[in-house]
């Protein structure tokens, strides 16, 4: 099963925010593009496996990402994920799947957060 987006399969557009991550910092940000729509994770590194990082939010946006990203590291209403922020800021990662509608984006964030169940999402799990 292929999607509208370049052809991309669930399965790609979760391997792809897996396997591609960048710095949580405004600089790295602020080179997404304005007008897309996607799901995207943030990263800590394994505290027990090198070269290893653990999901610890999985979000999305349905208009803009980045500007989505940028309000996370500006103002975290989520507690969990505001403290895991703030203590790991500067080893924190993230990663982007664009998505082409509302409807994938909606998809592809309900599957990623349930495989990978990150502790800060546990709220949307129920």
């Amino acid at each position: 099963m292929t999607t509208p987006n370049g052809g991309a399969t669930p399965f790609a557009l979760k391997h792809s925010l897996r396997r591609q991550r960048s710095p949580y910092v405004r600089s790295e940000v602020e080179k997404l593009p304005t007008d897309r729509c996607g799901v995207y994770a943030l990263w800590l590194p394994s505290q027990t496996v090198p070269d290893v990082y653990d999901c610890i939010y999985v979000g999305k946006s349905e208009t803009c990402i980045r500007r989505r990203l940028l309000q996370h590291l500006r103002d975290e209403p989520n507690p969990g994920l505001r403290r895991l922020l703030s203590t790991f800021r500067d080893i924190t990662a993230f990663s982007v799947a664009f998505t082409d509608d509302p409807a994938e984006t909606d998809a592809l964030e309900t599957a990623v957060i349930r495989d990978w169940q990150p502790d800060t999402n546990r709220s949307k799990l129920t």
